[in-house]
């Protein structure tokens, strides 16, 4: 007998957030995540409140791929880098040594041989196996999964089901101004 999709879902989820926690940092303090050029799954806003649900004492500060601050400028040494550039992005040649110095942990995605030199943990998004072939999936995919390396959890409230409902209303009523606005 098999599971239904939201209990699949459900247990997947779980195991998604126990694995974030075995990566959670201890210490963290100051965060700074590198946005990638190719696609935002996530808005600065998104990012910051899971961050902040993860690490609740840390500061969040943003750059752009190409070395440019998003924001208030960030301090001089950092707790947490996280790096979303991707392969095929231009990247200033020195930044990935640039933000090294100035983390304690560096996590970042694979996009050339110097980054496995500079940063504590690269994520090879073409080693993964079951990767989509949409590159907005691909991207939101692996966008997660260095959350997750970063132990940063990346919990949603759940998968949209299709509507259950037996009456879908064919029109609205009439809107009726209140004497308020009149």
């Amino acid at each position: 007998m098999g599971i239904d999709a939201e209990s699949k879902e459900c247990l997947e989820n779980i195991m998604k957030l126990t694995w974030a926690k075995q990566h959670k940092i201890a210490g963290v303090r100051t965060v700074l995540i590198v946005l990638s050029e190719s696609f935002l799954p996530f808005d600065t806003d998104s990012l910051r409140q899971k961050v902040l649900n993860s690490y609740p004492d840390a500061t969040v500060f943003f750059y752009s791929t190409r070395g440019k601050p998003l924001g208030v400028h960030p301090p001089e040494k950092i707790d947490l880098l996280i790096d979303f550039t991707g392969p095929h992005q231009y990247q200033p040649f020195l930044l990935p040594r640039m933000f090294r110095k100035m983390a304690r942990v560096a996590v970042g995605r694979k996009t050339g041989w110097l980054r496995n030199k500079f940063y504590d943990t690269v994520l090879d998004e073409n080693a993964e196996p079951n990767l989509s072939p949409d590159p907005q999936i691909r991207e939101l995919e692996t966008q997660k999964k260095l959350l997750g390396l970063a132990g940063v959890l990346n919990n949603h409230s759940g998968i949209a089901l299709p509507d259950r409902g037996t009456i879908t209303p064919r029109e609205l009523p009439p809107l009726q101004r209140s004497p308020s606005l009149l």
